[in-house]
């Protein structure tokens, strides 16, 4: 039962980062001239929320898409540090599952 949290905890964190980065890849490659095709920064900001901020962070220097904005540089380090805090706190407390007293 456990082994299966771990192995979801996994995919999920792979599925999102995946999303985030593929997020950041359209909104760079956007027409500037339709601005119904780009992608929303709430959009970026959910994912980042949602567990990708490590994935967008990193892919955000391999693409150099907006290292000058200054929120993007502090808020998605920020978001990602709160990622892997929250992931290593569950992996700690084995999400929540009391061991069987033997």
């Amino acid at each position: 039962m456990l082994a299966l949290g771990y192995i979801l905890a996994a995919v999920y964190t792979a599925a999102i980062n995946i999303y985030g980065i593929l997020l950041l890849k359209f909104q760079k490659n956007a027409d500037p001239d339709r601005p119904e095709d780009r992608v929303r920064d709430g959009k970026l900001l959910l994912a980042a929320l949602l567990g990708g901020g490590v994935g967008i962070y990193a892919f955000m220097f391999v693409f150099k898409y907006r290292l000058k904005s200054l929120g993007f540089m502090i808020l998605m380090p920020l978001l990602g540090a709160l990622t892997i805090f929250f992931w290593i706190m569950l992996v700690s407390w084995n999400f929540g599952v009391i061991p069987p007293v033997v």
